[in-house]
């Protein structure tokens, strides 16, 4: 049976008082019997009994009642203000954990449950149950002590989510939760025992990791971060996220704990503002550009060393039979040694490092127009999934723009029919952003992917580019042939222009001009141009002043 703390305590001092009186009785009733005659009866020894308690009860109880009110206010009442305070402290960590009732039972057995919960909450994060900023810290400094007794080395990685309120405001704080529960297991799970992981607030992490070789520690937290940005699946939502990580290492950028966390601090502002989303820290500005994991470092190298291109591929105005702008493509100077150029940016995708390689593309792309110096050319440059969630994109094109002296209207945006359908709205808005600079947005591989007519008409959308599958054996296959016309007349209806790509032959330029297509691309007009290339095709081709 249930019964509050102070009850139990009180039936406890009510059977130690009838317990006394009880010892009490025995010892008068031997003390008459030994003294009296035996003729005696028992109503006799009741009736002398009775004269005795008068006055013994009395003195038994005053102590007892003293005794119980001494220890109810030095000790029960005490005891019951700390497990209710106990008990609140769990609730609002755990509603789950707590009992709203009128009582709190079995007293002792529950002030113990709510100490111990107390004491893990203390030491763990609630939520993912990680080691929280106390133990972490204190893990740090006996890491920085052990390290200067015995040499060894530490990493200190701090790792922060992208625009995590999003995920809150958009998909709701419940889903946010489980993001972080699953971002914590995955963490744990990647480890070693010999590392520490802490939450340490909201959506911020930390690593202490030991290591020997500068490779161990890149290659370790170049894995850590691939798992970390691969999807999440969150109550049978599919969730992506992007992370920032930055690094600092024991003893090299701090010999103290304060030290070490504030490098590493630095780095992740680093990596949050910058273009590489891992960043080690830098002792001096001079200090190599970044000495991240083997992926990141390749496409760095990649890029400082000049090892990429462009291609300009022309497109061609079917009535006027000019030339309406150039696609640049990306492309290694030396493909011998290199995986293939599609491989790169798939990978690149992959593990959210393709915003580095889009700026250079649209900075290339840029340069080339300013050395060209000429008005009416323009070059149309692709946009991977990843640049259109980022809403700083408009920004950064507008300055590389400012910085090149390009006009808006030299360049246009590619982005593939697929990508609109991953947060419509979103991408829909960033793309309204671009065009109300100026910048025309064509869907590439239209036919291919799933955008509905619905968002079709949303887009700010000039044109539409077919895929090459439907167009290169649409003069033998009756079935491409129904799918480029219906969709050249449905764009039409719409108000946009037709691209067709993959035009290899004479036949399917002439069938397109019969449906009155507005532009074709590909080895039948030219192959991609190398940039020294351009000016000679324009001084041999009319390059129109508008399309």
């Amino acid at each position: 049976m249930r019964m509050k703390l102070q009850h139990f305590f009180l039936v406890v001092f009510a059977i130690l008082f009838f317990l006394l009186v009880a010892i009490w009785s025995l010892s008068l009733f031997f003390s008459y019997a030994a003294s009296q005659e035996a003729s005696r009866s028992l109503g006799d020894f009741l009736l002398h009994w009775a004269l005795q308690a008068l006055w013994v009860i009395p003195l038994l109880l005053i102590p007892v009642v003293g005794l119980y009110a001494l220890l109810f206010n030095t000790l029960i009442r005490p005891l019951l203000k700390i497990t209710r305070n106990m008990q609140h402290d769990v609730i609002a960590q755990h509603p789950l954990h707590g009992r709203d009732k009128g009582y709190l039972t079995p007293g002792l057995k529950l002030l113990q449950q709510y100490f111990l919960r107390l004491k893990q909450l203390t030491k763990h994060d609630a939520l993912t149950g990680l080691n929280n900023r106390i133990i972490f810290e204190e893990r740090l400094q006996q890491a920085v002590l052990e390290g200067r007794r015995s040499g060894r080395r530490y990493a200190l990685v701090f790792i922060d989510i992208d625009d995590f309120h999003q995920v809150n405001h958009e998909l709701g704080p419940y889903i946010g939760d489980g993001v972080l529960r699953q971002l914590a297991k995955r963490l744990s799970n990647g480890l070693r025992e010999t590392d520490s992981v802490a939450r340490l607030e909201e959506d911020n992490f930390a690593l202490l990791l030991e290591y020997a070789e500068q490779d161990q520690i890149t290659n370790l937290v170049g894995k850590i971060y691939q798992y970390l940005t691969r999807n999440y699946t969150v109550y049978g939502r599919k969730i992506r996220i992007k992370v920032s990580v930055g690094v600092a290492l024991y003893p090299d950028h701090g010999q103290d704990a304060d030290t070490l966390a504030l490098s590493a601090d630095q780095a992740l502002l680093r990596a949050q503002k910058g273009e590489w989303p891992v960043e080690f820290f830098k002792l001096h500005s001079n200090e190599a550009v970044h000495q991240g994991f083997s992926l990141i470092q390749s496409l760095v190298q990649a890029i400082e060393n000049d090892e990429f291109k462009l291609v300009y591929q022309p497109v061609m105005d079917l009535q006027h039979h000019s030339t309406s702008y150039f696609e640049a493509l990306l492309r290694w100077k030396d493909p011998e040694q290199h995986d293939p150029i599609e491989n790169t940016i798939e990978l690149a995708e992959k593990n959210q490092l393709i915003k580095p390689l889009t700026n250079w593309i649209i900075e290339s792309a840029c340069k080339q127009l300013q050395l060209l110096s000429h008005p009416s050319i323009k070059i149309a440059v692709n946009l991977s999934m990843i640049d259109l969630h980022d809403e700083q994109l408009p920004e950064r094109v507008h300055h590389i723009l400012q910085n090149y002296g390009v006009m808006p209207r030299q360049i246009l945006i590619e982005i593939t029919e697929g990508q609109i359908m991953q947060e419509p709205e979103q991408v829909i808005a960033i793309l309204h952003r671009l065009s109300a600079m100026g910048i025309a947005l064509l869907i590439d591989d239209f036919g291919t992917g799933q955008a509905s007519l619905t968002y079709l008409r949303k887009l700010p959308v000039e044109k539409i580019k077919i895929d090459q599958s439907f167009v290169k054996d649409m003069v033998s296959n009756e079935e491409d042939r129904t799918i480029v016309e219906a969709t050249i007349n449905l764009a039409h209806t719409l108000g946009i222009k037709v691209v067709a790509e993959g035009v290899e032959s004479s036949a399917i330029h002439e069938l397109l001009m019969q449906m009155h297509c507005d532009y074709i691309q590909g080895y039948y007009i030219s192959h991609p141009l190398e940039q020294d290339q351009i000016l000679n095709w324009c001084d041999q081709q009319q390059v129109l002043t508008a399309s």
